[in-house]
């Protein structure tokens, strides 16, 4: 376990030890917060003679574990689960149209793929003791979430990050469908990290960002809406999340790139880059003591609290009609209606 480097004095010894994850790789975020004097856990350290450019093409020093950027609430449960138990999960391998096998989790940490299954393996296993010790260690999580969603596989449930280099290495004899979760599903996974973390460590600190969409990365609008509203729903919840649950703070970085907060240079939304004054801004936001958006008021607790629950009860409305009308037909799968189609569009 390396970090930055540290001082046998007082003032090093009382820094919180951080750990980064989530797609916070794409803004350099671990640089500009060592630049800052920040003690960034590094749980997968880069070769000493690797340099920054050929260290960041195969995931070191970005973030505090070699994950990748995994942006997703449903992907990082998935992760989390594994470096938990160990346990990995049902074809997680993928093999792509040049025939080299990659870790589905993490495929931009290995661009050019793994050849030998068993080399895999240990590089999966090695991988998910180095991310369970960094967040062992740390006493500050800061999770940066995007609102890309998740790759579903239809086979197995299982969920993956979103990676645009899925396209290029989609998986021979793998289904995968890209899912945004609704807000109430949001609101699972994220009780379900916050217990996976509390596990981990339950003095670990987490702090919450929300990463803006790169400019022009979908412009069909009619694809881009799904997305949007994710986005929406996310900045909605994890302002209720810090504002409601102990431990939980909210990190103002939309706001720094594109919101209130925003400053000429801070950020390009086309590159989705921080400047190094944005990127300076950024670490004294994550270092500072208060990085807690105004506390919601109880009025405003409750919307988001009902609307979770309007959400999952339309959920649940919908399947009861589902399987009303699969026993109605005495069929056991479900089926397939004008109505139902409908409702899928109207989510």
């Amino acid at each position: 376990m390396t970090g930055d480097s540290v001082q046998d004095s007082p003032a090093a010894a009382s820094r919180p030890r951080i750990a980064l994850l989530g797609a916070a790789g794409v803004l350099e975020l671990a640089s500009h917060l060592r630049s800052a004097g920040a003690d960034v856990l590094d749980g997968e350290p880069a070769p000493d003679a690797a340099s920054d450019h050929l260290a960041a093409r195969f995931g070191y020093r970005r973030l505090s574990a070699r994950t990748g950027d995994v942006g997703g609430l449903s992907a990082l449960v998935a992760i989390l689960q594994s470096a938990k138990t160990g346990a990995l999960a049902k074809n997680w391998i993928w093999q792509g149209r040049d025939g080299r096998l990659r870790d589905g989790f993490r495929i931009s940490v290995d661009p050019d793929g793994i050849a030998d299954v068993d080399e895999l393996i240990l590089l999966r296993k090695a991988h998910l003791r180095a991310l369970q010790s960094v967040l062992r260690d740390a006493d500050v999580l800061i999770l940066l979430l995007s609102c890309d969603g998740c790759l579903v596989d239809s086979k197995t449930g299982t969920r993956y990050p979103f990676d645009s280099a899925w396209v290029k290495h989609c998986p021979k004899g793998i289904s995968l469908t890209r899912e945004f979760a609704d807000m109430a599903r949001l609101n699972d996974d994220f009780v379900a990290l916050r217990v996976l973390l509390a596990d981990l460590n339950p003095r670990l600190q987490l702090r919450l960002a929300l990463l803006p969409s790169p400019a022009g990365e979908q412009t069909d609008f009619a694809t881009r809406l799904p997305q949007l509203r994710h986005q929406s729903d996310l900045r909605v919840l994890m302002a209720h999340w810090a504002a409601t649950m102990p431990g939980v703070s909210y990190l103002p970085l939309w706001e720094l790139c594109t919101g209130a907060l925003a400053q000429a240079g801070h950020f390009s939304v086309g590159s989705c880059q921080l400047s190094a004054e944005g990127g300076a801004a950024l670490a004294r936001l994550c270092l500072g003591a208060e990085v807690t958006e105004p506390a919601a008021t109880d009025a405003a607790a409750a919307t988001v609290e009902a609307a979770i629950e309007d959400v999952a009860k339309k959920r649940a409305r919908r399947a009861e009609r589902r399987a009303k009308r699969a026993e109605k037909s005495g069929k056991s799968a479900s089926v397939v209606c004008e109505e139902e189609l409908l409702e899928a569009f109207s989510r």
